[in-house]
């Protein structure tokens, strides 16, 4: 019996190690999941703050102010989209 119970104990010390590295394992994994996925959000969140930005002339990523180049709606050349005529139903006289 005293053999039985060596080995028990032996065997329960083994799936308490095996169990230990898995759980490690595991928890980097999850770990290291919700770092990326924080960072996707981070990023997915300053790609919808750059839609509007040709339109504003103001830009920023991670607080950080930053230019479009050749932009026509910014700078000294500005172009007004708001007084461009354009008739597309009309045929060219």
């Amino acid at each position: 019996m005293s053999i039985a119970l060596i080995v028990g104990v032996a065997c329960l010390v083994i799936a308490a190690v095996v169990a230990l590295r898995l759980i490690r394992r595991l928890a980097l994994a999850v770990l290291i999941s919700v770092v990326l996925t924080g960072a996707a959000a981070a990023l997915a969140v300053q790609w919808s703050g750059l839609r509007n930005c040709q339109e504003t002339c103001s830009c920023e990523v991670f607080g950080r102010e930053v230019s479009v180049p050749q932009n026509p709606l910014c700078g000294p050349d500005r172009i007004d989209p708001g007084r461009i005529d354009i008739d597309i139903g009309q045929p060219a006289r």
